[in-house]
C-alpha cells in the first residue's frame, strides 16, 4: 500500500538551540494534519453475501460529493444555496461502472429520506480530485462490511484544504477554516428531511469540522459569529459519530467548551486514538495560543462529564499506525474498518430514537 506525503520543514528565523531546533524542526515535518492520498485498496475478503459490487461500490448505493471550497468561508444561507457544488458518481450502465456527474442542491436534498446517509469529511491539505479519491477508498472499506441490499448514501464533505504558504502557516490557516467549514456543514444538514438518519465520520481536521457542525445544530455558535440563524428542522435525530486522529483540543466536547453542545446530538460516538501520532503530539502548535492544547485524537475527551463519557467509545490503534498522521494506516488497524461500520450502519441506527430539540445555547462558552 502506497501513501504520498508532501513534508516540507519550516526555517526559524531565530536561532534555536539544542533541545528546542530537534523539537522545531520535527514539529514541522508531521504537523501535516491529514496530508494523504488515497492509495488502491485491495479488499481482504471477498464480499459478503447479499450486496453486489461493481469496481468495490455496491449497486444500490448512491455517493456523492458536496463542495464548499468556493464559498470563501461564508455561512450565509443565500451564498450556500448559490455557491455549493453537487457530483454525483453516476451508474452509466448496467454493469454498474460509474462517472462522476454534476447535479445541484436541489436534487441533493430531494433524495429518498428512508435511505441513511454518512458523511465523510477529509483532513488537510486534500485537492477535490484527492478528496473524491479517498472518499472512495474509505466508502469501500466500509461498504465491504455491508450485508443485504438496503441502499446507503454516502456523501464525501470537500472543504478548502488544499495547501497554502509554509507548512505551519497552512496549517493555521486551515484550523480557521474549520470552523466556517463546520457552519456550513451544519447548514446542509439543516436543509435534509429531520426524520432522514445521518451518521458521520471524520479524520484529523475533519474531525472538528464533525463536532463544530454538531455544536452549531444544537444552536451553538462558532466563535461568537458562526451560527445559523434560521433553522428548517430545529428537532433531529441523533447521530452516530466516528472520530478518525481528531485534531481538536480535547477538552472542546466537555460542556460549555467551544463545541460544548456537539454531544447533545450524539447517539453514540467511536474514537480512533493514537497516542503515538506526531502530528498529534505536536498539534499545540496549531494555534498560536499558549494555552498548549491537547489533541483529541491522542488521548482521548478532558473536561468531559458522565453523561457525555457514557456515549464515546475509544480505541488506541499506535501499535498498529505507529507515529504516522495516516487515515489509511489508521484503517488499516485490524478490525478498525469493521468497528467503523459498526457505528454507521444503516440497520445499527437507532430507528426509535427520538428527535433531540435545538438546546438553549450556554451563557459562556470557553475556547
Amino acid at each position: 500500500m502506497n501513501s504520498i506525503f508532501t513534508i516540507a520543514a519550516v526555517v526559524p528565523k531565530k536561532r534555536a538551540g539544542g533541545h528546542a531546533a530537534v523539537v522545531n524542526t520535527l514539529a514541522t515535518l508531521v504537523l501535516c494534519l491529514g496530508v494523504c492520498v488515497a492509495p488502491a485498496l485491495a479488499m481482504d475478503e471477498a464480499p459478503v453475501k447479499g450486496s453486489t459490487f461493481c469496481n468495490g461500490i455496491r449497486l444500490q448505493d448512491e455517493i456523492v460529493v458536496v463542495s464548499t471550497r468556493m464559498l470563501c468561508g461564508s455561512c450565509d444561507p443565500e451564498s450556500l444555496r448559490r455557491g455549493v457544488i453537487v457530483e454525483n458518481y453516476a451508474v452509466r450502465d448496467e454493469v454498474g461502472h460509474r462517472r462522476w456527474q454534476q447535479s445541484d442542491l436541489e436534487s441533493f436534498l430531494s433524495f429518498d429520506s428512508s435511505a441513511p446517509t454518512i458523511f465523510y469529511v477529509h483532513g488537510n491539505q486534500i485537492t477535490p480530485g484527492e478528496a473524491r479519491s479517498q472518499g472512495l477508498a474509505v466508502y469501500r472499506r466500509l461498504a465491504h462490511y455491508g450485508t443485504g441490499d438496503e441502499p446507503i448514501r454516502f456523501v464525501i464533505y470537500s472543504w478548502p484544504s488544499s495547501r497554502v504558504g509554509r507548512l505551519l502557516q497552512d496549517v493555521r490557516v486551515k484550523a480557521v477554516r474549520t470552523g466556517p467549514a463546520g457552519c456550513q456543514l451544519a447548514w446542509l444538514i439543516d436543509q435534509m428531511p429531520a426524520e432522514a438518519h445521518v451518521s458521520m465520520i471524520g479524520f484529523s481536521f475533519g474531525a472538528r469540522i464533525v463536532t463544530g457542525s454538531l455544536h452549531v445544530l444544537a444552536g451553538g455558535s462558532l466563535g461568537g459569529r458562526m451560527k445559523l440563524e434560521e433553522r428548517v428542522h430545529a428537532e433531529r435525530r441523533p447521530v452516530n459519530v466516528v472520530l478518525i486522529a481528531a485534531a481538536m483540543h480535547a477538552q472542546w466536547l466537555g460542556e460549555g467548551q467551544y463545541h460544548g453542545l456537539a454531544m447533545t446530538r450524539v447517539d453514540q460516538m467511536f474514537m480512533l486514538n493514537n497516542c503515538n501520532d506526531l502530528a498529534l503530539r505536536y498539534y499545540r502548535l496549531s494555534t498560536p495560543a499558549r494555552d498548549r492544547p491537547q489533541a483529541l485524537g491522542l488521548r482521548g475527551p478532558t473536561c468531559i462529564g458522565s453523561e457525555y463519557a457514557a456515549k464515546i467509545h475509544t480505541r488506541d490503534v499506535s501499535r498498529y499506525a505507529g507515529p504516522q498522521h495516516d487515515l489509511f494506516m489508521y484503517l488499516c488497524a485490524p478490525g478498525a474498518s469493521a468497528q467503523m461500520w459498526a457505528y454507521t450502519d444503516p440497520s445499527a441506527l437507532s430507528s426509535d430514537a427520538e428527535p433531540v430539540a435545538l438546546s438553549a445555547p450556554p451563557a459562556t462558552i470557553n475556547f
